[in-house]
């Protein structure tokens, strides 16, 4: 029981970073239905952001870490811009194969500017573990754990608590019907992307933090996918519950199975699990029942 407790706790943790990059893809989706591919390659560089300004620069975190949001904000709405807004109008599908297109593109330029070799990556935030009796629950996790709920519910406040999320809900909702409205959902759409890249940028800093950072870390970003489709593609809840599912059953396998000799095998058990989900609810936990006439 002490083992599956601790399990427990430490995908929970982790889930909460999970839950904050399915919410990014969820976001995008709701406005465009559009599945941003390159989820991963936005988490490295607004975790490269982040490195250059406290790392090298050496500004304090609490100034540093806004800045590098900010700046990873600017980032994806000068990269909707440039690549996603000469599609409106067009098919979804068009926008989320560019943003195949634009995963290749954005990795390749990351591997120009910062090289293929690892940086070491650790914040030295106060130490908060936790140590009751078996159970042990290290610092840097807590605090993943702890800015990822921050971030999801500054965002939910933001969406549901100002005239900013009203519009951007109602974009959500139909694009024609905002715009019948007066509310321009291009730059609605712009601003989207924009906090998308932001909270994308959170969940990159906390996961480099258990470490490391390098060019190819984008590949953590590939846990939205389970995340999203088991939760829900158009649900924020389902970004939530999906992304604790994710972590418990991340940690799990990692707990029980891999010491059977599967090595390997807690990286690959999440697509196991939203294939089981997607074979029971197409839609996924919390998602919306789409029932189209032919």
């Amino acid at each position: 029981m002490a083992d599956f407790l601790q399990a427990l706790g430490s995908g929970i943790l982790v889930g909460l970073v999970y839950a904050l990059l399915g919410l990014c893809i969820v976001i995008i989706f709701k406005a465009s239905e559009a599945f941003n591919f390159a989820i991963g390659e936005f988490l490295v560089i607004g975790s490269f952001l982040f490195y250059m300004l406290f790392f090298d620069l050496r500004i304090p975190f609490l100034l540093a870490l806004p800045l590098g949001l900010l700046a990873a904000g600017l980032v994806g709405a000068l990269i909707e811009r440039l690549t996603i807004k000469p599609l409106l109008g067009r098919s979804p599908i068009s926008m989320t194969i560019v943003t195949l297109g634009l995963g290749f593109l954005l990795r390749s330029t990351v591997q120009l500017i910062w090289g293929s070799h690892t940086y070491s990556f650790f914040l030295d935030l106060p130490d908060i573990t936790v140590i009751a009796g078996d159970y042990l629950f290290l610092s840097d996790p807590i605090w993943a754990g702890i800015l990822s709920i921050i971030t999801f519910a500054l965002v939910l406040g933001l969406l549901f608590r100002t005239r900013w999320g009203l519009a951007i809900r109602a974009v959500s909702e139909s694009q024609a019907k905002a715009m019948a409205f007066g509310i321009n959902a291009r730059f609605i759409l712009l601003i989207i992307w924009g906090i998308s890249s932001v909270c994308i940028a959170v969940a990159g800093i906390m996961i480099s933090n258990f470490g490391a950072l390098a060019a190819g870390s984008g590949i953590v970003g590939l846990r939205a996918m389970p995340v999203v489709l088991i939760g829900g593609m158009d649900s924020i809840v389902g970004a939530l519950v999906g992304g604790i599912i994710i972590g418990v059953c991340e940690s799990l396998a990692g707990t029980y199975i891999e010491p059977m000799g599967l090595i390997g095998f807690k990286d690959v058990a999440p697509y196991f699990l939203m294939l089981l989900v997607l074979f029971i609810r197409p839609y996924g936990l919390f998602g919306t029942v789409r029932i189209e006439r032919v």
